[in-house]
């Protein structure tokens, strides 16, 4: 559907405000809709809009969007997590896991771990 949607709304808003200030422009706003709209109904209209939206979550670009958010998400609870190994704990953390008479260190998802677990436990400032 090619639909000028800035004026759509305008028109539409327009319209809403109108109509809720039972004002004498609600006639003229109404057949400025009419008008824009030719011979659909806004209901014919909507439909179209809701049709175009569902093609658009189904594509690449939203899928994309999507990937980024919990990509972001995750970059978000490291740094998190840094920030508090950084500034946030009192105390020290050692970070190493001893494996029969050699220390190792934690790295990947058991550092996470360790460190979510300690921040849990945190007394707050």
């Amino acid at each position: 559907m090619t639909i000028d949607k800035q004026k759509l709304q305008s028109l539409l808003w327009s319209e809403v405000a109108a109509w809720k200030a039972d004002c004498a422009e609600w006639k003229r706003n109404t057949e400025a809709l009419q008008e824009f709209l030719g011979e659909k109904t806004v209901e014919e209209v909507a439909l179209e809009l809701l049709a175009e939206n569902e093609v658009l979550r189904d594509g690449a670009n939203f899928r994309a969007i999507q990937s980024l958010r919990l990509d972001c998400e995750a970059l978000r609870k490291d740094a998190e997590r840094y920030r508090w190994l950084q500034h946030g704990h009192s105390g020290h953390i050692e970070v190493v896991e001893w494996i029969g008479p050699h220390a190792t260190g934690m790295t990947g998802k058991d550092l996470d771990a360790l460190v979510d677990n300690a921040m849990s436990k945190a007394v707050k400032p």
